[in-house]
């Protein structure tokens, strides 16, 4: 029986300096049914891969060189790397503390996954990330997808552009 992909057209840029997690991380992507995946151990490879294959989704790994993982997601972010700007980006970290998880997401991380990575918690992380489109957001201090997962209704004074609300009162 043929497996059918979710995601047929996407090309996977794959940067894992581990060549055992890269193993892993490249059969859930390819349990998935992502036919085209390009598996890169540095930035530099990774940097080529950029701007002949156009990625649609890029899984990073924790330990990547000679660029630091975030700064490599921030230059992503800033359209410095041949890469869209707005591709998502999922990061497997290998300490989940919180101020990893923080430092990922300000950085413009699409999606985390934790260590140990289990095949599941990769595959879920790929479809949200494929399937749920994010607003990209372009502020002086952030580059990167909505960070704001939940919508919420607001109402009475925290709702803006309401008819009569005025945010700044006269004096």
């Amino acid at each position: 029986m043929i497996k059918k992909s979710l995601f047929p057209e996407v090309n996977v840029l794959l940067i894992e300096q581990q060549i055992q997690n890269g193993s892993l991380y490249r059969f859930a992507l390819e349990d998935l049914g992502l036919a085209h995946i390009i598996t890169t151990t540095n930035t530099e490879e990774a940097l080529d891969q950029m701007y002949f294959n156009k990625p649609g989704l890029i899984v990073l790994g924790d330990e990547i060189q000679p660029r630091p993982v975030f700064d490599f997601v921030r230059d992503i972010r800033e359209g410095k790397t041949g890469a869209p700007k707005d591709v998502p980006i999922i990061h497997v970290v290998a300490k989940s503390t919180r101020a990893r998880i923080e430092q990922a997401r300000d950085a413009g991380v699409t999606e985390i996954v934790a260590a140990p990575l289990s095949v599941s918690s990769l595959r879920k992380r790929v479809v949200a990330a494929l399937s749920r489109h994010r607003d990209f957001v372009e502020a002086q201090e952030f580059k990167g997808p909505d960070r704001r997962r939940r919508v919420t209704a607001l109402d009475g004074a925290e709702q803006r552009g309401r008819a009569g609300h005025d945010d700044h009162p006269e004096n």
